[in-house]
């Protein structure tokens, strides 16, 4: 065992603190690392594997605390001389000129931020036993650290490195549960993982889950190189979902494929389309280079023009999202709409049958809906402008109620809807607040399409009388309770 000083360059502290902002952060330090080290290594087959371990909670009635993190990897792996070497220049880091994930070479130190120990068991030679740095919480004030050449406990004879990160801090564990960091992990690492420089691997028992990137939800409407003059080509994946969904983003990638920031976090792309949460996404662009916090891109020349192609897409952007929005938005309106008039079909029939009530007590009083003879004899009143409708039996259970979308006219822009007598269709009013919240969740859109259909039809009715056409409504809206759950 030999002991060495450690020693950090200056304010190293000061940018950890910027790096890591949180535990998932800090745990990222060393799966950087990891990727660095297979990178170095030119490997075909490169893994990281992360495997969370718990231990029961005394008078826990079955609890259990995370206790330890390992990250593991095929890497280049190191030997006691560069354990040495690293210890005594931490923030001076020859990862700087490398161009290098860990750029500050600051990561051995964000244990402190997880954990009580680190523990770094590497073997630089397939076969060869492994050496292990260690560092505790309680050393870093005296600049204290160990080499040990032959660590019992974690030593290890392939080529690669192990992390194990030991007492994790109880008021941190929470935030660090497998889910959490494969979620988290997917996103971070999503253009190495894409492209598959390496395969990532999570377990917290026996079973190692794989980490897959991020996934992209809606049409994807680009996928093409950018080129950007004299600094090569950036590639671009954006899709567009149905609807605004608050977790929306586009990521940006720099070199070395790991993610600088959201795009819309940069001043230059805190505009539309990129702001637009109806867009996600992400840019890979290696020429770009992270500050030393890690939170932005360094605004250089390749920067700016980086920024003026991304301009000239902007157009184009905004009438991809529009375009698709609209198309999805009427596709599945229209799946949400036949649905709809089924239920209303049903609703007619079982109320003119009078088996509502029983229907609501369902399989447990021993009752069938089912083949009770009533299907092809629904009677469904059509909405007519005027007059009391006339009903008229129905041998086949109708497709829609007769409504559709509207935008509306200037007197009728705080309308929920209304009955076009010229078409005969109930119109809803597509831009109302209430119908874009309704629309966002299948039932809730059919529930609010159904008390559209019972206000027009009783409007039909009773038009003439209002207490009768509230009454009215709140009767048969709980009679369609059941139906409705």
């Amino acid at each position: 065992m030999a002991k060495v000083t450690l020693h950090t360059g200056p304010g190293v502290f000061e940018v950890l603190a910027h790096v890591c902002r949180n535990p998932s952060e800090a745990l990222k330090q060393f799966v950087e690392n990891a990727a660095d080290a297979i990178e170095q290594a030119k490997t075909e087959d490169g893994q990281i594997l992360i495997k969370l371990t718990y231990q029961p909670v005394l008078n826990g009635l079955g609890a259990h605390a995370l206790q330890s993190i390992t990250v593991e990897d095929n890497g280049t792996g190191i030997n006691p001389e560069k354990m040495k070497q690293v210890l005594q220049q931490i923030g001076d880091s020859e990862k700087l000129h490398l161009a290098l994930r860990g750029e500050q070479g600051i990561g051995l130190l964000a244990f402190a931020l997880i954990a009580e120990e680190l523990h770094l068991a590497s073997s630089a030679e397939e076969g060869q036993p492994s050496s292990c740095l260690v560092l505790k919480r309680q050393w870093l004030k005296k600049g204290h650290a160990e080499i040990i050449q032959k660590c019992r406990e974690h030593e290890h004879t392939h080529r690669g490195t192990i992390v194990h990160l030991e007492g994790i801090l109880p008021e941190i564990a929470v935030q660090l549960s497998k889910d959490r960091i494969k979620e988290y992990l997917g996103q971070q690492f999503a253009s190495d993982l894409r492209t598959n420089m390496y395969a990532m691997s999570i377990s917290d028992n026996h079973i190692f889950e794989p980490i897959h990137p991020q996934r992209f939800r809606g049409v994807k409407v680009m996928s093409s190189n950018l080129h950007v003059p004299k600094a090569g080509a950036a590639y671009i994946e954006l899709y567009v979902l149905p609807w605004e969904m608050a977790d929306a983003s586009i990521n940006l990638y720099g070199r070395g494929g790991t993610r600088i920031c959201s795009l819309k976090d940069l001043q230059d792309f805190n505009i539309l389309p990129w702001i637009d949460q109806r867009l996600e996404g992400y840019i890979r662009f290696d020429r770009l280079a992270r500050t030393a916090d890690k939170t932005a891109v360094v605004q250089d020349e390749v920067f700016r023009a980086f920024v003026n192609e991304l301009r000239q897409l902007e157009p184009k952007i905004g009438k991809l999202i529009e375009e698709v929005s609209a198309e999805s938005q009427e596709q599945r309106f229209n799946i949400i709409l036949g649905r709809a008039g089924k239920l209303i079909d049903k609703f007619v029939r079982y109320k003119e049958q009078g088996i509502l009530e029983t229907y609501a007590h369902g399989p447990a009083a021993g009752v069938s809906i089912k083949g009770n003879g009533l299907e092809g004899k629904a009677k469904v009143p059509p909405p007519i402008s005027g007059e009391k409708p006339v009903r008229t039996v129905l041998h086949h259970p109708t497709h829609a109620p007769h409504i559709k979308l509207q935008s509306p006219a200037n007197a009728q822009s705080d309308y929920r809807s209304w009955y076009d007598p010229s078409e005969g269709v109930i119109c809803i009013n597509r831009e109302h607040y209430e119908f874009l919240l309704s629309q966002r969740e299948d039932r809730r859109c059919m529930r609010y399409l159904f008390y559209i259909w019972v206000k027009e039809s009783l409007l039909q009715e009773f038009g003439t009388q209002a207490e009768k056409v509230a009454d009215e409504m709140v009767g048969l809206l709980a009679e369609a309770e059941p139906l409705l759950r």
